[in-house]
């Protein structure tokens, strides 16, 4: 009996260390993985309302420059329909060597208005242009209710600094980026006609489990920015990244006040089935 509960002990240790070894941050990719396409189901209140779908098309070249071409859609299902038709569908380019945008577009569909946004950005001359077209622009979208109060203050500017993101670039911009535990990760977001500071903060990593994918490490990582309450308001957003080397987002979470809005990985990427 006694050798028992030392060998059960010992075996106990030796899965503590085990696990404590698994939960960190490895080094990421050094490149974004072509042809990568992520599925997300969108549930509100624990009801399907939507889909989102992330995806590294290619390569393209964009005024001389070798760019990664990325694209989101998310478009709501036949039930959130009856209350909101919104979708929206977003390429960036991001230059393959330096991870700055080089191009931003951007068609969103509001209730039958529809509206086209593009912005070509200059890394040499350190300028972005704008321009939007159609109804329903982002200056008639203002879910947060001190839009206008921030406005006032971050004024509308074509320069930009060196290594500036738009809003879909910059997330594929951070995991390609090194993260520690505890860090905060800097980027400059050019959204709206304005620069937009953001810090990036990591969390610490810790076990989730994904139904019928099984249990992975992931690390919550969060935008600390006027962004977000530019956006978004007072509500939290966070994302949940996996800490293997292709930071394959698992999950992103925004509170509300009627409760989290949740869209969940839905299917299993191509660079997990290559590795099983």
């Amino acid at each position: 009996m006694r050798t028992a509960i030392i060998i059960f002990f010992v075996l106990l240790c030796f899965c503590a260390h085990v696990f404590a070894q698994e939960l960190r941050i490895a080094a990421p990719r050094k490149s974004l993985e072509l042809g990568e396409e992520l599925h997300y189901s969108v549930e509100w209140l624990g009801v399907p309302v939507g889909k989102i779908i992330l995806k590294v098309e290619g390569q393209n070249l964009i005024r001389g420059y070798n760019c990664y071409h990325i694209t989101a859609r998310a478009f709501p299902n036949s039930f959130l329909k009856k209350f909101y038709d919104i979708e929206y569908t977003v390429s960036s380019f991001m230059d393959v060597q330096g991870l700055f945008s080089v191009r931003f577009e951007k068609n969103r569909s509001l209730d039958g208005k529809k509206n086209y946004t593009v912005i070509d950005f200059d890394p040499e001359a350190n300028t972005a242009n704008f321009i939007s077209e159609g109804q329903g622009g982002e200056q008639n979208l203002k879910i947060a209710p001190n839009r206008d109060k921030i406005e006032s203050v971050n004024l509308t500017t074509e320069k930009i600094p060196a290594a500036t993101q738009d809003l879909l670039s910059s997330f594929y911009y951070f995991r390609l980026q090194d993260i520690q535990e505890g860090s905060s990760l800097p980027i400059n977001i050019y959204y709206n006609q304005r620069n937009w500071p953001v810090a990036m903060k990591v969390d610490k990593p810790f076990l989730r489990e994904i139904r019928k994918k099984g249990a992975f490490c992931v690390v919550k990582v969060f935008p600390d920015s006027q962004i977000n309450e530019y956006i978004l308001g007072k509500r939290r957003f966070e994302v949940f990244v996996t800490c293997d080397p292709s930071r394959i987002p698992l999950e992103f979470k925004l509170n509300t006040a009627l409760g989290p809005l949740y869209a969940r990985l839905s299917n299993l990427p191509r660079q997990w089935k290559d590795s099983n």
